[in-house]
């Protein structure tokens, strides 16, 4: 097994604010009440009734995956969110916020389209960014340069451009201790190392690297930046 080294570290300890995927319109439960799994799968099964329904009335495509994000200066994040302009807000924007969360601002990244909005309820007291993720990006003759895994994927590109990595509504993006196993998450990392536009549809049936999936599970995964040469190094490992 090799030994790489990572391009950088953003910190040593995962902070409190634990602020993985989570489902549009979920709403604070007293203590005592219990949430069945089936009672679950109804209310995401009908959150995404209402995004199709929307999109197909605006003619719009399909939404990405929901994401929530801490806001936080010198991070990725920021990087991401300087981009944002402020937007008037759209049905899209409202269905970010079903479950009555305050609002103080409504955004659109200029590069994807993506609605996004800034709440000030953090639970850190900081604020929260909540926006649907991309399905794919603008490639603009850019390759992926960079993967830093903080709250969620991003993808930095040769250009320094930051994105969220695309993710359908129907998975989600892990790694060691976020969410889940990491195959999706590597999937997709693929596919954009071959191409910075692929969709994440061309990933559905895509084989996964082992070597890749195997360090994105390694347990230092967390604020830290896997460079390109790190990535390219673990997908043509038989085990990172």
């Amino acid at each position: 097994m090799e030994d790489w080294t990572l391009c950088s570290n953003e910190g040593q300890e995962m902070d409190d604010d634990f602020c993985a995927r989570e489902n549009i319109g979920s709403t604070p439960l007293a203590a005592d009440h219990r949430v069945t799994s089936d009672a679950v799968q109804e209310h995401q099964d009908a959150t995404t009734a209402l995004e199709n329904a929307i999109c197909q009335e605006l003619n719009h495509p399909p939404l990405g995956a929901f994401t929530e994000v801490p806001d936080r200066r010198g991070t990725v994040i920021e990087k991401w969110t300087r981009r944002l302009a402020k937007s008037e807000p759209t049905p899209f924007h409202a269905l970010l916020v079903m479950d009555g969360s305050p609002v103080d601002a409504h955004f659109v990244d200029p590069l994807t389209g993506m609605p996004v909005l800034r709440s000030p309820d953090g639970a850190d007291g900081n604020p929260t960014w909540r926006f649907y993720a991309p399905l794919s990006l603008p490639a603009d003759g850019e390759a992926l340069a960079a993967v830093t895994l903080y709250h969620t994927a991003w993808i930095t590109t040769t250009r320094g451009r930051v994105y969220p990595v695309p993710c359908s509504s129907s998975e989600q993006l892990a790694w060691h201790r976020w969410g889940g196993t990491p195959v999706q998450t590597a999937a997709v990392i693929d596919a954009l190392l071959d191409d910075l536009g692929a969709t994440v549809d061309s990933v559905r049936h895509r084989a996964v690297p082992k070597g890749l999936s195997e360090l994105l599970g390694r347990d230092h995964m967390y604020r830290v930046e896997l460079g390109r040469d790190v990535l390219l190094e673990a997908r043509r490992s038989p085990t990172a």
